[in-house]
């Protein structure tokens, strides 16, 4: 047994294996899942970490710094999660701190919260705590934002998790800009929505499958809204309408222009005209978090 010392702990884990196995067969499934296996390893190793051990369809890795590992799961998700030709996808937990190595295992509390991250992460996030966070360079930290606080066992307070960004911006609203720019000389409607300093435009014909509005960075309107659920609403179109449809478990506040707001959960709201959509909590205009929207009539 070594001295107490300090690491990045890694746990990535390859969500929905189950239902892999179930309709790929257990030969398909065992070499899709083994292959992406070797990926992480190799991710971990170019990022000067090591795999620990490997269990079933999850990795544990050590890592010098946060920093190296922050840029190896960034990695390994636009490896895994950012190819949109693989059938799999990985979720990742996170944890700066004291562990203790005993023959060629770590143990500890990095290793426990850690691990308590990964059960945190949903597919294609990466997840960890405001401690690790905090021992990002600057240039790592502006990719976290607070995501949500969770008790830990063995920890008497709630601790603050972090969801990290790992895909590049441009890549995530191109979805509601370029390919919303094509369509429009096709389109009958338009919405525009205004969020966070940034504009998208979305034509009627851009929501033949609904677009997602919540915490979770693969939404695609992503806010950090302190009541806001992992995926809150979602915007679609239906007999020539722009439909809000929430499903969130503390509703959805929309503010059409002149008017007082309305509640709406676990139902779904025409939006016409211009107004504001609020996640969980009463319109306030001057919100960091609100969505101001403008509907357009085309042809």
């Amino acid at each position: 047994m070594t001295p107490e010392q300090h690491y990045a702990i890694m746990f990535a884990d390859i969500a929905g294996s189950t239902n892999l196995y179930d309709s790929l067969g257990n030969e398909k499934a065992n070499k899709l899942i083994q292959q992406c296996i070797d990926r992480l390893t190799a991710i971990t190793t170019q990022h000067n970490g090591t795999v620990i051990k490997t269990i079933g369809d999850e990795i544990m890795a050590s890592f010098p710094s946060a920093d190296d590992a922050i840029d190896a799961a960034i990695h390994m998700q636009n490896i895994i999660s950012g190819d949109e030709s693989n059938v799999l996808s990985i979720r990742v937990g996170l944890q700066y701190g004291p562990a203790i190595s005993k023959e060629g295992d770590l143990f500890g509390d990095a290793v426990n919260v850690a691990a308590r991250m990964a059960g945190v992460a949903k597919a294609k996030q990466i997840i960890t705590t405001e401690w690790t966070i905090q021992k990002l360079t600057a240039d790592r930290r502006k990719n976290a934002r607070l995501f949500d606080h969770t008790k830990v066992k063995g920890k008497d307070d709630e601790l603050n998790i972090y969801l990290v960004n790992w895909e590049d911006e441009s890549r995530v609203t191109r979805f509601a800009t370029a390919y919303s720019m094509k369509n429009i000389s096709a389109s009958k409607m338009l919405m525009v929505l205004k969020y966070s300093g940034k504009e998208l435009i979305i034509t009627d014909q851009d929501l033949a499958n609904a677009m997602t509005i919540g915490r979770e960075s693969n939404c695609n309107i992503a806010l950090n809204a302190v009541y806001a659920s992992r995926t809150h609403a979602t915007l679609s179109i239906n007999r020539g309408k722009f439909i809000l449809g929430d499903q969130s478990s503390n509703g959805t506040y929309v503010r059409f222009k002149g008017q007082e707001d309305l509640f709406v959960r676990r139902e779904s709201l025409p939006l016409v005209g211009d107004g504001y959509i609020s996640l969980g909590e009463a319109v306030n205009e001057q919100s960091p978090t609100i969505i101001s929207f403008s509907i357009l009539q085309t042809g």
